[in-house]
């Protein structure tokens, strides 16, 4: 980034409003394209699928209306009618009334049947064994012959098949088929003879009449179980380029599948219309905002220009230099701001010239404070000497724990391993027993590897400072402290027992809910202040985990408990734990 120093503060504010407002801009805008695009072809996707949907049901309803009428002559019980299809399977004209009068039966009840489906302009046609035409729409006479490219297309039929409607295409056009017929047998129930077979055709226009939707560009295309082209509406050469949004719906009834595609080109121009209005429109604004602000970036520049100039000359040695103030803006603010800086540095400049004199005899009395303490330990030495020399063995100890304390105490801040810390104490209650006149017991038990575990000075002081202050004030025969220390799984856990006077079960309470910080210590400002501090310097030290935590002792006294984490190798934890601030 050293680069960037050559270039003055404004062109740096010029070069990040380019970067951090037009390189967002673009990149948000590509992104605000990309799913306008994505959302916009799902809601036609969906669009395009309910249309589908509403012109299959429609298909699925004249397909009922087929298969009705093919169930109602393929399966009918009526008498009469059996008895007409009976009469006619073999006529080639009207050779006398009764002839006639049985195709006036089978016409009228074709008619009928039709009113169900008329909207869909059907072609209803019945042929007798003869391939002779029994009942017809009226475009070829009756008894009239099949034509040759009808019996050609007919004659895909499983003639084996009675039970269901079979499909067929029927002349010639492109694309699609004129007509889509379903064709039945009608086979005589009580002999199995067939009688006729029923044709019922779907002419072309009634599947354009339902996928046309007004736009051209979008296909729709109706097939058959076999992949063959029923009907096909829409679309043209140029549509397919670019590729084509495909939408989906089945006709479960005959296993036909209407599908729509529309052609990703025009979803794509008409977002494209759409979204370079609205950019040209931000991009006018944008520009704007970017001339206005590199226009107020230069008039912001000025003044820190002139404020650059002036450090310059006070750097160089003009103290006197001062910026103008104008106006009571910002840059005003600042210029009398900086103003009253230099005079400040000038204040400091005289006030750091007569402190560096008083410094010299600051490091002068830093050394004789260093020499103090070693002055008193030497003499202390000296003390404890002429005292065992003269046989004093209770005062020469006397002073050696003192000089054990004293040392501890002037490296207060370096760690101590527990063993150690073990020595300090009993110097310490040495000194302790001698002060208040009584004969104290103390002994540490350490499992193994507790022993080394490395601990700050003086953490465990306060602990049995207190055991001698309130636990022995009652005085006891023969008053002793006990610390034991041992891991539980990564814990280092040291208990300090005394056999004093113990705790009512309500004051003990109150001090663990002290020691766990959840009691307010305003109400005990004076009580406890020892312990209180120990439990709070373990939890700055160790973090959560770490507690002390006090209890009655059996047989009387008190207990306390600390739990202090360690690592694998048997360390303490830091409070740089990650887990310290929970």
């Amino acid at each position: 980034m050293e680069w960037l120093s050559r270039f003055s503060f404004h062109r740096k504010l010029q070069f990040s409003f380019l970067i951090l407002i037009l390189l967002p801009f673009i990149a948000v805008t590509f992104w605000s394209y990309s799913s306008v695009k994505q959302n916009v072809s799902d809601k036609l996707a969906r669009s395009n699928e309910e249309t589908l949907t509403v012109i299959a049901n429609q298909i699925g309803k004249t397909i009922d209306s087929i298969s009705f009428a093919s169930v109602y002559f393929a399966q009918s019980y009526n008498p009469d009618i059996l008895q007409s299809f009976r009469y006619l399977k073999d006529a080639e004209s009207f050779a006398d009334f009764e002839t006639y009068a049985h195709y006036s039966r089978l016409k009228s009840m074709a008619d009928i049947l039709a009113v169900q489906s008329m909207d869909a302009n059907l072609k209803m046609i019945i042929v007798n064994r003869e391939q002779k035409i029994i009942m017809g729409d009226g475009s070829a006479p009756v008894f009239s012959a099949l034509t040759e490219q009808f019996l050609r297309e007919s004659g895909r039929l499983d003639e084996n098949e009675t039970t269901a409607l079979q499909w067929f295409p029927s002349g010639e056009a492109q694309f699609a088929p004129e007509y889509y017929y379903a064709s039945r047998f009608i086979i005589d129930p009580r002999n199995h003879e067939k009688l006729a077979t029923l044709f019922i055709g779907i002419p072309k226009a009634y599947f354009h009449s339902l996928l046309d939707t007004g736009n051209p560009d979008i296909v729709f295309s109706l097939t058959d179980r076999t992949g063959e082209i029923i009907a096909l509406k829409g679309g043209n050469e140029a549509s397919a380029a670019g590729g084509m949004l495909v939408s989906k719906v089945s006709i479960p009834t005959a296993g036909w599948v209407l599908s729509g595609q529309t052609p990703r080109r025009f979803i794509e121009s008409h977002i494209n219309r759409e979204f370079l209005v609205s950019l040209s429109v931000v991009g006018l604004f944008f520009l704007a905002f970017l001339i206005l602000s590199m226009l107020w970036a230069g008039h912001v520049n000025k003044p820190i220009s002139l404020l650059r100039a002036s450090v310059k000359q006070y750097v160089g040695g003009k103290r006197d230099v001062r910026i103008p103030v104008k106006g009571k803006d910002e840059v005003a603010v600042l210029s009398a701001a900086f103003n009253q800086m230099l005079d400040d540095i000038n204040g400091l400049l005289h006030q750091v010239e007569s402190e560096q004199e008083e410094k010299g005899l600051l490091e002068l009395q830093a050394l004789a404070a260093q020499i103090r303490p070693h002055f008193l330990l030497n003499t202390l030495n000296s003390i404890k000497v002429d005292l065992l020399l003269g046989g004093d063995q209770v005062h020469g100890s006397m002073i050696d724990a003192l000089m054990k304390l004293l040392r501890v105490y002037i490296h207060v801040d370096k760690p101590l391993d527990l063993a150690e810390e073990c020595k300090v104490l009993g110097s310490y209650v040495q000194v302790m027993q001698i002060r208040n006149r009584l004969d104290i017991q103390f002994e540490c038990v350490l499992d193994k590897g507790t022993d080394a575990v490395m601990l700050p000075r003086l953490l465990l002081q306060p602990v049995v400072e207190n055991a001698i202050s309130h636990g022995f004030s009652s005085r006891p025969a023969a008053p002793s402290i006990l610390l034991e220390a041992s891991f539980d799984s990564n814990l280092l856990v040291i208990r300090i027992s005394d056999n004093g006077r113990g705790m009512p079960e309500d004051k003990l309470q109150r001090l663990n809910r002290r020691l766990l910080g959840t009691e307010d210590e305003t109400l005990w400002p004076e009580k406890g202040v020892g312990l209180i501090n120990t439990a709070r310097r373990l939890q700055v030290l160790y973090g959560y985990r770490a507690r002390l935590t006090a209890e009655a002792r059996a047989g009387g006294g008190m207990t306390f408990t600390l739990h202090i984490p360690v690592t694998n190798d048997k360390e303490a934890v830091p409070h740089d734990d990650p887990d310290a601030d929970r």
